[in-house]
């Protein structure tokens, strides 16, 4: 057989395997008659992880919008302090799904890289900020998710044993820190608490994505990237769903049972929102690898997926938009009464907010466009 037939059959081999799924490379004829040597195949990328990613975006577009939102469900705002609503759940999902793809990716865990990465959202983070409010914005949400990356690598840089006992203290230190150092009045009140006394040296002012929340996080994304570990070490979609079910289940009903000493509060990032929300976004990926991997729900999934392998570049697109609507189109759009129902003009601009977003996310998706820090 010429030299050119056998790079044709390998050409076909590795195109079949592309197509079924099996990862390139595997069991083709390394020489006439010779056995493949044994590797371990790499994993296909897990969608459901992009999936997770553009489930956080979508309820963010939603909750968001730049129309009468004050018409949505209770559910689709924050509370005013204590308590947690569905919105609650899905900024801690977007840390935790970073946390993952730190341990997925090649360079996740490059301190250069990371560092970089940081610095870069940190920078963009204070432009949207400051054009939001026509003024220096030093904190928002890719601020927080800089330094929340940050404090992350510093776990994920110790010994593998000490990481989760640093986590788990650092959570433990926090609750400690807010019963201490705020003698005579409620730890987790509106006023008075730690992070208003930090925020206030640090920020000259309270802000809900302030420096302490912003660093307790971080076990948010460590968390995340113990559940990439798990992924990596366990091949079999379904067994791995099975397994992050029985974790999920484990960390909600602690983080409710912890929920009994110290309040939910996102604003505050408190211990309890902290352990819960964790278990919550365990829960949505194990959600994700069963309906796409397990039942192969790929395309109902899709559009989730296209808004979630380029979810950064959405949210500065978002955000720009949203702040010059903002700045110059009023606090908020006018309210649609269409049908004598305010509310149905609500759904409409947060249904068409989300569609317009992810168009643009279609767009880069299929031009194979991947905006990466």
């Amino acid at each position: 057989m010429s030299s050119g037939a056998v790079t044709a059959d390998a050409r076909a081999d590795r195109v079949a395997r592309a197509d079924t799924g099996a990862p390139v490379g595997a069991g083709a004829p390394v020489g006439a008659g010779a056995p493949a040597p044994e590797a371990r195949p790499r994993p296909a990328r897990l969608q459901a992880l992009d999936a997770a990613r553009g489930l956080a975006i979508v309820v963010m577009l939603v909750v968001m919008n730049p129309g009468p939102s004050h018409h949505l469900p209770a559910q689709l705002h924050h509370p005013e302090w204590h308590g947690l609503t569905f919105a609650d759940l899905f900024f801690p999902l977007f840390l935790f799904a970073m946390g993952v793809s730190m341990t997925l990716s090649s360079r996740g865990l490059e301190v250069r890289h990371v560092l970089y990465r940081a610095g870069v959202l940190f920078v963009l983070g204070v432009a949207l900020a400051s054009l939001r409010h026509e003024t220096f914005g030093r904190t928002g949400v890719l601020q927080h998710i800089a330094v929340s990356s940050l404090v992350a690598l510093a776990v994920l840089k110790l010994p593998r044993r000490a990481q989760p006992v640093a986590a788990a203290a650092l959570v433990l230190a926090y609750w400690a820190a807010f019963e201490l150092l705020a003698p005579g009045s409620d730890a987790w009140s509106q006023s008075g608490t730690l992070a208003h006394r930090v925020d206030r040296v640090l920020l000259d002012g309270f802000t809900t994505e302030g420096s302490l929340q912003s660093l307790v996080s971080g076990v948010t994304v460590v968390a995340g990237a113990f559940v990439g570990r798990l992924i990596k070490a366990v091949p079999d979609r379904r067994r791995l769903a099975g397994r992050l079910a029985a974790w999920a289940v484990g960390l909600i009903a602690f983080g409710a049972l912890f929920a009994t000493v110290v309040p939910l509060n996102k604003r505050l990032w408190s211990p309890s929102f902290n352990v819960l929300t964790i278990g919550t976004s365990v829960a949505w990926l194990a959600l994700g690898i069963w309906l796409i991997d397990v039942w192969g729900a790929r395309r109902v999934t899709a559009p989730l997926v296209h808004l979630g392998t380029n979810p950064i570049a959405i949210y500065i697109g978002f955000f720009t938009g949203w702040a010059i609507l903002g700045n110059h189109g009023g606090s908020s759009l006018p309210d649609l009464a269409l049908f004598g129902h305010p509310a149905v003009g609500a759904y409409l601009w947060a249904f068409g907010w989300t569609a317009l977003w992810w168009l643009v996310a279609y767009a880069l998706y299929r031009r194979r466009i991947f905006i990466k820090l």
